[in-house]
């Protein structure tokens, strides 16, 4: 799937690959989307359901809607951050979502009394792309803003349901992005980050208003 943000209304939205360089619809607002180029696919099983065209349009003039993102894709790693630091982490290890508890990480699931109600929370999704021979690297970095009440009780309701509450592309503060980098060096191996130079100088930068690093092109999104 390719990340693309409305013009419009800013909503951080999935559309399937060969639909690049084409337009869509903006499932939210209707406005036209224009799809770029990918550089390259995510891996087929990471992939979303097929986006119907509209009925009778003839390829090269469909404006399909866009699909928004309805579960977590399972290479990726998810994390949550207050406006000090991690809070909750997912990766697709049978745990499901971790949170933070003292000095330590508990399932969320079984410690729903430890779920914040309210507050200022971005999500964080950390694209990791998984090579045919076995390969793995970093190819890009997301930050949502998640929504002020109720955004981390979802997680009751199952893995995926948290991504209901993205209210649009967020950005990170210093102490985010400190914590963002540690969480990377203590749980990725070197081999899988330390060559995406884009990656640890949006990490280490004094810009806090950029929503991640696109996965396609490896530059800054606005």
């Amino acid at each position: 799937m390719l990340t693309v943000v409305c013009p419009s209304c800013q909503s951080k939205l999935r559309v399937r690959e060969d639909f690049a360089g084409k337009a869509g619809k903006c499932p939210k607002c209707g406005a036209i989307i224009h799809v770029p180029q990918a550089a390259e696919p995510l891996p087929a099983d990471s992939r979303r359901q097929p986006v119907a065209a509209s009925p009778g349009a003839d390829s090269n003039d469909a404006f399909p809607d866009i699909e928004a993102a309805d579960r977590l894709i399972r290479d990726y790693h998810y994390l949550i951050l207050d406006r000090t630091g991690l809070v909750a982490t997912w990766e697709n290890n049978g745990q499901g979502w971790m949170i933070r508890s003292g000095t330590t990480f508990v399932r969320a699931i079984r410690n729903a009394d430890k779920l914040p109600g309210q507050g200022d929370f971005k999500l964080v999704e950390l694209q990791i792309l998984h090579g045919e021979d076995g390969s793995h690297r970093l190819r890009g970095l997301a930050v949502y803003q998640l929504a002020p009440r109720y955004a981390l009780t979802r997680i009751e309701r199952g893995e995926d349901a948290l991504l209901q509450a993205i209210r649009g592309p967020g950005s990170l503060n210093k102490e985010q992005k400190s914590a963002v980098f540690t969480y990377i060096r203590q749980k990725l191996m070197r081999p899988i980050w330390e060559d995406h130079a884009e990656l640890i100088d949006y990490l280490t930068n004094l810009d806090y208003h950029s929503p991640g690093i696109s996965p396609h092109t490896h530059t800054f999104v606005t």
